[in-house]
């Protein structure tokens, strides 16, 4: 698959088939491929601890679902955001989290966010160039003591992130955006230019 194709159509998936496992290969290619990103003086601080147990998982959920019952007060509290589908499938989620047939929690000490979330980019992208859907969520850290007692993370070691991952139930798509051009500027703030029409090549 085009890599700009994968970038174009990486999106949250948030509603997950139970029935369909991932391949253990698929696994580790998407964190070999996690592990090629960029770090600090190439430090590589990250470790990817990958859940796939039932108990884990259920304990997991349990944890991720007081979580979002109380993120969620405050998306919910936007009229607008209150009725989209971004909330639903987040409802979803939380109510289905046990169900992912992994997820993935890259781990760190002492590591700045640059040196982490580059190689978190690179495994969902990677994920999606195995049609396997994935999603970003942190609304765990608000109990990280807990994630971290369940799964046996030192204390000295952060969470930065939980990643459910399967065969997404919906359909993969892109994402609305704002144009480039508007969210570009040019040699000085707000300094804005057309973006020329691509000129096809000849074959």
């Amino acid at each position: 698959m085009d890599v700009f194709e994968v970038m174009r159509t990486t999106r949250a998936m948030r509603r997950l088939d139970p029935t369909r496992d991932i391949p253990e290969e698929d696994l580790w290619r998407v964190i070999e491929a996690a592990t090629r990103a960029p770090s600090g003086g190439n430090t590589q601080p990250v470790r990817w601890l990958v859940v796939r147990e039932a108990e884990p998982k259920r304990a997991l959920a349990e944890i991720y679902q007081k979580c979002w019952a109380q993120a969620r007060i405050g998306y919910a509290s936007d009229p607008v955001v209150a009725k989209s589908a971004m909330l639903r499938s987040a409802d979803y989620l939380a109510e289905h989290f046990a169900d992912a047939p992994a997820v993935i929690l890259p781990c760190a000490r002492n590591a700045a966010a640059a040196s982490v979330f580059p190689g978190i980019q690179n495994l969902m992208l990677a994920a999606r160039a195995l049609d396997i859907g994935t999603t970003l969520t942190t609304v765990h850290i608000e109990r990280e003591a807990e994630v971290k007692e369940v799964l046996g993370i030192p204390d000295d070691v952060r969470t930065y992130a939980l990643i459910p991952m399967g065969y997404p139930l919906g359909r993969w798509g892109e994402a609305p955006r704002r144009p480039v051009s508007e969210v570009t500027y040019w040699n000085s703030w707000k300094r804005h230019r057309e973006r020329p029409e691509a000129i096809p090549t000849s074959s």
